[in-house]
């Protein structure tokens, strides 16, 4: 039935849909937004989940959040040649692939009973993943021009603003009512009809591509995965410290031995000339931070409600509706702001906010009034923040330079996610010697605060100017 709909919009062609948009470029919107509401809420869903399956797993609450830093991981893992692949063999085909193995992992991580296998199955879902993110926003890329790409990321932003949020009410629900490995399952609809939606609409677009360096790539992803992994496990107490080591001497033999190839390589895996561009490093560099502090932010709050107020996952979940409201408000506030301020003074105002909020949250006592406010709040200013650095990343980026651009955005995104999920446990456990309490919690909001505002940096090299060729003139 979906798809029969979807069938009868994409015959219409080039006819305008809801005003702005045709309806190739439509259907284009909803099977990346499908693909992104996927991805982003699996990279949150065990959030809420995590007090209960490290009962039915006998394993300590921070060291559940393996199962979560093993997904992001596998994600940032293959992110950096999702965009040659892409180019290579065209976009429909990896979605097509990435989907179908994305299902089958989902399926796969419902069905293991030990930590060990989670973390395997994660990471390998992540792997799979690693492909819908950064080629669903390089096919954007193809569907629209770039001065009409605020409009495209003001809505096909929203599933990624809301992952995060739905994702704890979600997870929430089928934890309380059902089981933990629900939360994988219901994956596998979803990934039934995105792939049907793929196959039928999607066009595969190629670009023309240089050698792939696989050795290069080879000792990047153990330089990512080992440096990860030793984040995870550098903070928290671990029962064989000869495990630090191993992956302390792994990051930094692995990281030096993919420089000096990467240095010397006519076939770069990662083009760093993008660096050069201002706008491009301003945003890199912000995001990362941004997304730091959100992944902290939404790991850590859950634990807060369950552990500290006693709610149960659901009920927890719930309160997460608050800030998905807050986030469907910014998208109507963020146009008008960009239109009449422009990007440097918008992110400047959404940096503000957002800091402003979490210490919000670090005054809340209790699940009332204040918590409600705090979360309302921290979703405006969150997807202001999100929503204005995508869409500025590729003001100066050239057409050709495109899959690069994503795919190194797209990953150290991730890595973001991870490592603020790695700060916020590591300092929860740095102020829990004696338990975890309603301080311990604060502190950790207040360190997330300060993280998230330390992007102003950034953000003041910005100029006034920055960002109006990605703004579509009205009347013309």
């Amino acid at each position: 039935m979906i798809i029969k709909i979807i069938g009868e919009i994409g015959k219409r062609g080039n006819v305008k849909l809801l005003k702005d948009y045709t309806a190739r470029q439509f259907i284009g919107l909803m099977v990346i937004s499908t693909l992104l509401l996927m991805e982003n809420i699996d990279s949150n869903i065990l959030n809420v989940a995590i007090p209960q399956m490290s009962k039915v797993f006998n394993e300590p609450v921070l060291t559940m959040k393996l199962a979560v830093t093993s997904y992001i991981i596998g994600l940032a893992i293959f992110i950096p040649i999702s965009g040659w692949i892409s180019d290579k063999y065209g976009t429909q085909k990896t979605l097509i692939f990435s989907i179908v193995m994305f299902t089958v992992m989902s399926t796969c991580c419902g069905m293991t009973h030990s930590l060990f296998f989670l973390v395997i199955c994660r990471l390998l879902q992540g792997a799979s993943g690693a492909f819908m993110v950064p080629v669903g926003r390089l096919l954007l890329l193809k569907i629209f021009k770039k001065e009409e790409m605020v409009k495209a990321y003001t809505l096909m932003s929203i599933p990624t603003m809301i992952g995060p949020v739905v994702a704890p009410v979600l997870g929430g629900y089928l934890v309380t009512y059902f089981n933990w490995n629900y939360i994988f399952w219901v994956n596998i609809p979803v990934g039934i009809v995105a792939l049907l939606c793929t196959i039928k609409f999607i066009n595969n677009y190629k670009e023309e591509q240089g050698k792939f360096n696989l050795v290069s790539f080879t000792f990047l992803a153990l330089f990512l995965c080992c440096f990860t992994f030793f984040l995870d496990v550098a903070i928290v107490s671990t029962p064989n410290p000869t495990n630090k080591i191993l992956l302390g001497i792994g990051t930094l033999l692995f990281g030096a031995i993919y420089y000096f190839i990467e240095k010397n390589s006519d076939n770069p895996v990662i083009r760093y000339k993008l660096f050069k561009l201002r706008t491009f490093k301003s945003c890199f560099i912000s995001t990362l931070i941004i997304r730091a502090s959100l992944g902290g932010r939404a790991f850590i709050l859950a634990i807060y409600l369950e552990i500290i107020f006693g709610l149960s996952a659901f009920s927890a979940g719930m309160i997460f509706i608050w800030m998905t409201l807050g986030m469907l408000c910014s998208r109507t506030l963020l146009r008008k702001l960009l239109a009449k301020y422009g990007f440097k003074r918008t992110l400047t105002i959404a940096n503000v906010g957002s800091f402003c909020a979490l210490l919000m949250l670090a005054s809340v006592t209790h699940p009332g009034v204040l918590l409600i406010i705090a979360l309302i709040i921290n979703g405006v200013f969150a997807s202001a923040q999100f929503m204005s650095m995508n869409v500025l990343y590729y003001e100066e980026v050239e057409k050709a330079d495109y899959g690069s651009a994503v795919s190194l955005a797209a990953t150290w995104q991730q890595l973001g996610l991870s490592i603020g999920i790695i700060v916020a446990a590591g300092t929860l456990h740095l102020v829990s010697m004696h338990g975890m309490t309603k301080m311990s919690f604060h502190i950790t909001f207040v360190v997330l605060a300060f993280l998230n505002v330390s992007c102003q940096f950034m953000i003041a090299k910005l100029k006034p100017t920055d960002g109006q060729s990605m703004m579509k003139k009205r009347g013309k």
